[in-house]
């Protein structure tokens, strides 16, 4: 599922069963379909939650890794701002 930049936001709408296992939990970003220097800030919106980072705490808290011949950069959740969409919800 391709995302879209507006006012150097990029939103990407997921599925929280789509985050990776790796890191501990992980977003990945495709580095192929994203002009990075077009993007400040990074959110990925599920039912679930709305995760946040910048761009810069992105490129240097992640590692860079290729999936299916597309180059990703993968950001353990850790690592993002989460808001959790129902009050009460938690992140287990």
């Amino acid at each position: 599922m391709k995302g879209y930049v507006k006012n150097k936001v990029y939103h990407k709408y997921e599925k929280e069963t789509g985050k990776l296992r790796m890191g501990g939990g992980s977003w990945s970003i495709n580095l192929d379909e994203l002009d990075l220097n077009n993007v400040d800030k990074i959110i990925y919106i599920t039912n679930y939650a709305q995760y946040e980072i910048t761009l810069a705490d992105a490129m240097m808290k992640g590692f860079m890794r290729k999936f299916k011949g597309e180059n990703k950069l993968i950001v353990p959740i850790k690592n993002w701002n989460i808001t959790f969409k129902n009050e009460g919800a938690s992140n287990g």
